[in-house]
């Protein structure tokens, strides 16, 4: 028995930690106004929250790893400690069966820090989509087709169909917690003209990276405090997180200057 496996595997899908956390805060009790008011700092409360309880549950698989290897090895501690030998030669003994325990504890916790850090991506994008669905926004996963062509982008509005068949009737979501260059991957050149909206945590950007934004024909959505800097709050391409609901329910498809080919 693979006993890391199996304490890891203890640790529950993204999704369910995700939805223990929506229901920790009462959200789904929340009405859409509630909702739309305070929706960018419901983001971060429900990441906080999230966090919280996957740290919670890590812990647990820990110590469910320990309990395994003690039931692994409980005849041979047993023996040890009931052995007419001197205390030395005990504490020598135990001390050799504990440091088989390391290399487990180590594999543990290179695989939590590998869990940790594929969740941190995904849960933010799951909870801006779980809250434009709260609020009555339709957000689906791409299509394979789309996904191919746009393989940063996480979802779409209104759905799948509409994405694929008639792109220039869509909206296209690309959830990033932070900005690196990997960002300019979203716009391929036949995306050109396609509706992208860029949604970010990140509390950090420059003008040049705002520039480089808008030369993509991305709109960008940030945290309050960062649309707020002197060389951010006059560019309309970037607005504020809380603003992105409005934009996407708001947002009447025109037809474009030319027809958009995508696939």
């Amino acid at each position: 028995m693979d006993i890391v496996e199996v304490a890891k595997n203890t640790i529950p899908s993204p999704m369910e930690i995700l939805e223990e956390a929506i229901a920790n805060l009462g959200i789904q009790d929340m009405g859409i106004e509630r909702i739309l008011e305070n929706f960018e700092a419901l983001v971060s409360k429900i990441e906080e929250t999230a966090f919280r309880i996957y740290s919670s549950y890590e812990n647990k698989a820990f110590n469910k790893l320990l309990s395994l290897w003690m039931e692994e090895n409980k005849n041979t501690i047993t023996g040890i400690l009931e052995s007419k030998e001197r205390v030395e030669s005990k504490r020598e003994k135990l001390t050799n069966l504990l440091l088989e325990l390391v290399p487990l504890i180590r594999e543990m916790e290179f695989k939590a820090g590998q869990m940790r850090k594929s969740r941190g991506g995904a849960a933010f994008e799951e909870i801006i989509a779980l809250l434009l669905k709260q609020v009555g926004i339709p957000v689906e996963k791409p299509s394979k087709k789309t996904k191919k062509l746009m393989k940063r982008i996480d979802y779409v509005s209104p759905d799948a169909e509409t994405a694929e068949k008639t792109p220039d009737k869509a909206i296209f979501l690309a959830m990033k917690r932070t900005l690196r260059e990997r960002w300019k991957q979203v716009v391929p050149e036949q995306m050109k003209g396609a509706r992208l909206y860029l949604v970010t945590l990140d509390e950090k950007m420059s003008e040049e990276k705002a520039n480089e934004i808008q030369e993509t024909g991305m709109i960008v959505y940030v945290p309050s405090k960062v649309k707020e800097l002197p060389h951010l709050k006059d560019k309309p391409w970037v607005r504020k997180l809380s603003e992105l609901p409005g934009d996407i329910r708001n947002s009447v498809p025109k037809p474009p200057s030319k027809q958009l080919r995508f696939f």
